[in-house]
């Protein structure tokens, strides 16, 4: 007697059920065209927070089996690439039957089975038990804007536009893509992300409060940008155009291929984009000497990109062997070339407004960014989802090329004396990375337990060349002053080891981290070598209770480190105009800070979460006077100790069966104590922001999203940001048969047009006043071909 294969593994389920004691949970999914659908997530989901009891991708019979011990309430996730992701209704396991769930057809749209009742869609935002994750593929208003754009209206982040991210209010967070290092900050990568297109990303992930298993780095925690991968079988692909308006045009065209068939998966896609944009700025500086004013600088600041250019391509391959491991190896290019401009007018005065000096200024920029990644790595899974082993190995060389001019004007008023100051930058800045890492998890106790234990080693180099020249007469002279060579090395061994489990409704995680740090700084111009050496270890706790099927309460604590980068610690001057420049300082040190949270999550729709983050030698780039008054000079200092107050709450819910709702207020308190340079530095503040999105399922295929933000302003160290806030629509539409996709949005609907902030320390007050290119109206279309 033949058995259909479905019923054969349901009473081998059923067996094996009773000779452990276990609920089995087992099924298939299908396509809509009838087949079995292999290398799908199915997760196993608590009810009351969505954290994970078992997960396991279906073979190539489209079957899958999740096991359980628990008593509990429960719903299924089954995620493809191909489909939008589908969540059951809650049902109920006792630890003791198995349960046979009817066939699965994935569907684009709302979907029931007879056994469980499957909605189309997934939460925009989502909380589980250690990240809040972002669904990014799923929204219609990711289309037309850059990864930067994508973080700065992302729900828990705030940005500074100039590449540094703030979590709940905590500066420092760390940014990585699919889980890897950028090693990366500030203008590097912000280019970068402004290179890279929010509809190549699949979701971000907001770890405020990372385990052991992940790197230290990033004070505030880690910012994970998870790209798309091609999940679809068969041959196929799409071709995409995108156009946008704001002040000035922007475009962007691509496509990407893939061909999927028995265990092998291979894809590319690529896309080729240029902008144009204009802003504005209003800067006014304010000297005092001994707390009174001596004088004021006003100036108007105009830029203009034109234009930016940016390509990228991704490729890979990888090969799901008979016995479960699967090799893959992946290879990213992104590159792009910012050429801009700027116009300034500034006006001197003294504190009674008579005009000493003015100032025109013509700024004229050349940056190119060229990034390559690549990545080898191999999974050899033993029995289950949670015994693995898995080698990954990256090399990842970056490179920068500035070439940058400064003319300046000046005109002293009661001399009658006019002058002109000139400056030229070159500067070729190349980082390289090579990283390498185990992992391995072993289940206990009938996998209500395991051990996870890895190591990571890193060598990141980073060689400097800056020449500045300045204009005598005619021609240009070198400034040995300002000229320099500067390398940097850092060299990183780390291990750690996790143990986590479940007793009755508790739920645990102990783990701990060490990382061994080596540094060396090498100013080749002045024959100047430091190093240093150190240790840390980084201990981490996570503990849940299952109240009961609609409440938890969790709670975590780590630590974290940020180290001093490059540009932190290079002492030689960066000018952006010849009142205006940067530098480092090498005698910073490292920062560190703790981070413990308690949480309660109702229902799977309602969380809230209480922070506390306490950080020393924090480290905090500070606008001052600088050589000459008259000068701004910014450079970064360890400016004390930090701490900061959180509470969030999220809230997702559904309107009626065509509208849903996702809802994120975070309201938070920081306070700065220091001494920097013989300057007290006292600086606290208050803050909240809000996000809430709607997706409106509406007929005939039609979809539209609406979304506000609000920001009322966040201080970090001696700098306070006003308020910031915006409305966005879009909306799109299936075309040909579903195969294609007409995409329409516009950001910056409602909007504050001109965000400010004040800088206050020591003889320097500065008050900036921006009037960014950000109201954009975005048409695009896509069209898929193949499978």
């Amino acid at each position: 007697m033949n058995l259909p294969k479905s019923l054969l593994l349901f009473l081998i389920s059923l067996l094996t059920n009773q000779l452990y004691s276990q609920s089995i949970i087992s099924g298939r999914i299908i396509s809509p065209d009838q087949k079995p659908l292999t290398n799908v997530s199915v997760a196993l989901l608590h009810a009351s927070d969505s954290t994970v009891i078992a997960q396991e991708k279906t073979n190539r019979d489209g079957q899958y089996v999740l096991k359980t011990k628990q008593k509990t309430s429960v719903f299924l996730h089954v995620q493809t690439l191909e489909y939008a992701d589908f969540y059951s209704d809650h049902f109920e396991v006792d630890g003791k039957a198995a349960k046979q769930i009817d066939d699965i057809y994935l569907r684009t749209d709302q979907t029931e089975i007879a056994a469980v009742s499957v909605m189309g869609r997934q939460p925009a935002i989502r909380q589980y038990a250690d990240k809040l994750v972002v669904d990014v593929e799923g929204s219609v208003l990711s289309e037309g804007n850059n990864a930067l754009e994508l973080l700065e209206k992302t729900p828990g982040i705030v940005s500074d536009g100039k590449g540094n991210f703030s979590i709940q209010g905590r500066a420092g967070a760390n940014v990585r893509i699919d889980g890897r290092e950028t090693y990366l900050t500030g203008a590097q990568l912000a280019n970068l992300l402004r290179g890279m297109q929010a509809s190549d990303v699949a979701k971000l992930e907001l770890m405020s409060n990372p385990s052991a298993r992940e790197d230290a780095a990033g004070t505030a925690g880690i910012i994970n940008i998870i790209t798309k991968r091609n999940k679809r079988n068969g041959f196929g692909g799409d071709i995409f155009v995108r156009g946008s308006q704001s002040r000035r045009s922007q475009g962007t065209v691509g496509g990407s291929i893939h061909y999927k068939v028995n265990g092998l998966n291979m894809y590319a896609n690529g896309s080729i984009g240029r902008e144009y944009s204009e802003d504005s700025t209003i800067i006014e500086r304010r000297f005092l000497s001994e707390g009174a004013l001596q004088s004021i600088q006003r100036q108007k600041e105009t830029q203009e990109l034109s234009p930016g250019k940016f390509h990228s391509i991704r490729t890979g391959a990888s090969y799901e062997f008979n016995d479960g491991g699967i090799l893959d190896a992946s290879f990213h290019w992104m590159r792009g070339r910012f050429i801009s401009s700027s116009l300034i007018d500034m006006n001197t005065t003294t504190s009674e407004n008579i005009l000493l000096q003015t100032a025109t200024t013509n700024n004229s920029f050349d940056e190119t960014f060229n990034n390559l990644t690549f990545n080898v790595n191999y999974v050899n899974k033993y029995e289950g989802e949670d015994h693995f082993l898995k080698i990954n190995f990256d090399y990842a060389p970056h490179g920068n090329d500035y070439d940058n001019q400064f003319r300046t004007d000046i005109n002293d008023i009661n001399s009658g004396n006019q002058r002109t100051s000139a400056r030229a930058n070159k500067q070729d800045l190349s980082n390289t990375t090579y990283a390498g890492r185990l992992d391995y998890s072993k289940p206990f106790n009938n996998e209500q337990s395991k051990l996870e234990m890895g190591w990571k080693a890193t060598y990141f180099f980073i060689n400097n060349d800056v020449q500045n020249d300045t204009l005598s007469g005619n021609n240009w002279v070198l400034d040995p002053n300002t000229s320099n060579r500067f390398q940097y090395t850092q060299h990183i061994q780390a291990a750690y080891a996790m143990y986590s489990g479940k007793v009755k409704r508790f739920e645990y995680q102990a783990g701990l981290r060490g990382e061994y740090t080596f540094i060396k700084a090498n100013q080749v111009t002045l024959n100047d070598i430091s190093e240093q050496r150190y240790f840390d270890l980084f201990p981490n706790g996570f503990l849940l209770f299952n109240i009961n099927d609609n409440n938890t309460i969790r709670t975590s604590f780590s630590s974290r480190i940020e180290r001093p980068g490059d540009h932190d610690i290079n002492a030689f001057r960066i000018y952006q105009d010849a009142f205006t420049y940067s530098e480092g300082n090498p005698e910073l040190k490292p920062e560190r800070s703790y981070i413990g949270e308690v949480g309660h999550g109702f229902k799977n729709a309602l969380f809230t979460t209480l922070s506390m983050s306490y950080g020393y030698d924090v480290i905090n780039w500070v606008s001052r006077v600088g050589s000459n008054v008259g000068e701004n000079l910014t450079r970064p200092a360890n400016i004390g100790n930090f701490k900061n107050y959180s509470a969030n709450m999220m809230y997702n819910n559904r309107f009626t069966s065509w509208w849903t709702g996702n809802h994120y207020v975070n309201a938070f308190h920081n306070n700065y104590r220091g001494e920097i340079d013989d300057v007290i530095l006292d600086s606290k503040g208050s803050s909240w922001t809000a996000n809430s999105r709607h997706t409106l399922e509406l007929k005939y295929g039609l979809r539209a999203e609406v979304a506000a933000y609000y920001n009322s302003g966040v201080t970090t160290g001696a700098m306070r940001t006003d308020e910031r806030y915006g409305l966005d629509l879009a909306a799109e539409k299936k075309l040909l048969n579903d195969r294609a996709m007409l995409k329409l949005a516009v950001t910056g609907l409602i909007r504050n047009g001109n965000p400010k902030y004040t800088s206050t320390y020591g003889d320097l007050i500065l008050w900036n006043s921006a009037f960014p290119d950000n109201r954009k109206i975005m048409l695009s279309l896509n069209y898929q071909f193949g499978n």
